[in-house]
């Protein structure tokens, strides 16, 4: 396997080949694969809860381009104790911050092509694509696309199948005179399955770029035009 070299962070593109494909909704029952061993797993002690099924209170809709400045309420809808995506209703950012975290997050695709993810301190993007099957495209928990550096391994399940994604976090650090001396990393389980180990990343570009790299920052889920679902969110706050 190749050296993992660092990455830049980008919005997700759809998977090649499928920039113009219609959307469209799973109807067929595809066969399963094993559940993440981390599926339903509760929040441990001294976690911040995001999302347990029943509100968007730890959530505001950014606007537009301002991905840190709120645009009131989610307009995302509930559905069975999930929070699920409308498309053209735009992301949602936490009110939370962090810096140094562990992340657990549930989702499931409902159908294809899916482009979605969730972005590391509203900078640093873990790609959430419908790459049941596939070997081509951008894998589901890849890092975006400005590398051709890809996962360790291809590790989704089936449209409406639940699927977990638990990443252990490291905040890019500075000095006191604001110099960064040490990018983030990250580790990424996608279903129990480890797709990076402590990566580095480069600063962000695109979209998230404008933000620039800081010490601490929100999650954001993205809507990017398809459907999904999110369910039992929860962060572990890590001590530097």
């Amino acid at each position: 396997m190749k050296r993992l070299l660092p990455l830049c962070l980008v919005l997700a593109l759809p998977l090649a080949g499928q920039e113009h494909a219609a959307y469209v909704p799973a109807t067929l029952s595809l066969p399963e694969t094993p559940a993440s061993p981390t599926l339903g797993a509760p929040p441990p002690a001294g976690a911040v809860v995001l999302f347990d099924g029943r509100n968007f209170d730890a959530w505001f809709k950014k606007k537009s381009k301002e991905w840190l400045v709120s645009d009131g309420p989610s307009r995302w809808k509930l559905v069975d104790g999930a929070m699920e995506v409308v498309p053209g209703a735009d992301s949602l950012v936490s009110h939370a911050v962090f810096g140094d975290m562990k992340i657990h997050a549930e989702f499931r695709t409902l159908g294809a092509p899916t482009n979605s993810g969730i972005y590391l301190q509203a900078r640093y993007e873990v790609d959430i694509n419908e790459t049941y099957g596939r070997t081509d495209g951008t894998p589901c928990g890849g890092f975006g696309n400005c590398s051709p550096v890809k996962p360790a391994a291809r590790a989704s399940r089936p449209p409406l199948a639940w699927q977990t994604l638990d990443i252990e976090f490291t905040a890019p650090r500075f000095d006191t005179a604001g110099k960064k001396t040490s990018p983030a990393r990250a580790t990424v389980f996608l279903n129990g399955v480890k797709l990076y180990d402590q990566q580095e990343l480069d600063p962000p570009k695109g979209a998230a770029g404008r933000l620039g790299e800081a010490p601490t920052g929100p999650l954001i889920l993205q809507e990017h035009g398809a459907p999904l679902q999110f369910r039992n969110i929860w962060v572990v706050p890590s001590v530097p």
